[in-house]
């Protein structure tokens, strides 16, 4: 099994990795299923929603990150995964594929499964707060109801959350 070893001499810890694979539109959780049963270890994080039509409404299970899905490396074999029906290849940076850590992998989902908290009791737009589990500041632009949307520091990102 391909590890990264930490940079720090004085432990020997082992960190797996976790590859990003781009697939097919509306195919993550198909191709996730078919590499699950090829033995590969493979994740489509989801995120239930409600959506509505005109005569009703439905909960379903959207994928968290369109288009890609997750897969540790050393459980799989280039062959396996790009023999599997759309699978489209690996995302990378400067020709490198990229790597998720175990350990951001498990706040991923700690996050879409609501387990966090806010430390703030009063929280106001303009506010300056660390956002749950992902562990970064952001700004505070906009607050409804229970949901908070914060636009995260160093990042053109804006995430939300639900206080209780």
């Amino acid at each position: 099994m391909l590890t990264q070893k930490t940079k720090n001499p004085t432990t020997t810890a082992i960190k797996p990795i976790w590859h990003v694979l781009y697939t097919m539109s509306r195919a993550e959780k198909k191709v996730a299923q078919q590499l699950i049963s090829q033995g590969v270890e493979a994740w489509c994080p989801t995120q239930t929603v409600i959506r509505q039509w005109s005569d009703r409404k439905k909960t379903v299970l959207k994928p968290a990150l369109p288009g890609m899905i997750l897969v540790k490396e050393g459980t799989y074999s280039k062959e396996h995964l790009f023999s599997s029906k759309g699978v489209l290849g690996f995302m990378s940076y400067k020709e490198k594929r990229a790597k998720v850590l175990d350990k951001e992998v498990t706040l991923l989902a700690q996050f879409l499964n609501g387990k966090y908290e806010v430390k703030q009791n009063h929280i106001r737009i303009g506010d300056t707060i660390d956002v749950p589990v992902l562990q970064h500041k952001g700004k505070v632009e906009k607050i409804s109801g229970n949901e908070c949307w914060v636009q995260l520091a160093n990042a053109s990102m804006t995430v939300s959350f639900s206080m209780r």
